[in-house]
């Protein structure tokens, strides 16, 4: 054994030698899933969740002043051991003022995470959003959102 290993693990046991941590992966929040310039609206925030009332996660409503765009994302916030992916979906539906009088996308797939955005334009219109996670305990998904038309922008 070298000299320098010597005193390597010499410190290393001491404690006054540290092995550089991993770097930590950036935190994801709905702002940065829907984009620069989007902030979660008043009353933009709803929970899912299961038939037994468990939380399984969120559902965010963000809005985008510059651009005149909505964007809904579903968060999960229930996780397993092995952190299994579930199927989770988001939907954000406009109220148009030309027919059909609205506009609906939605995602649906399998996340471990959190869907991918869902953006509509919505500038000085209503918004209804929702999102749904499947249980990990069983084969039947959690819903929430707002049913109702919000966040008119007027």
């Amino acid at each position: 054994m070298s000299a320098k290993t010597i005193v390597a693990a010499s410190l290393l046991a001491a404690g006054t030698l540290t092995t550089a941590a991993p770097a930590q992966a950036a935190v994801e929040t709905p702002q940065s899933v829907c984009g620069n310039g989007f902030r979660v609206v008043k009353d933009g925030v709803r929970t899912i969740k299961d038939r037994q009332g468990a939380e399984l996660g969120k559902v965010f409503l963000l809005y985008n002043r510059r651009t005149g765009y909505n964007c809904a994302v579903t968060f999960r916030t229930l996780f397993d051991v092995n952190h299994a992916k579930l199927r989770m979906g988001a939907t954000l539906t406009v109220q148009t003022t030309t027919p059909p009088l609205t506009s609906s996308r939605s995602t649906s797939g399998v996340y471990s995470r959190h869907t991918k955005p869902v953006k509509l334009f919505a500038r000085g219109l209503c918004v209804k959003y929702s999102g749904t996670i499947q249980s990990p305990a069983s084969r039947w998904e959690g819903k929430g959102g707002r049913d109702k038309w919000g966040n008119c922008g007027r």
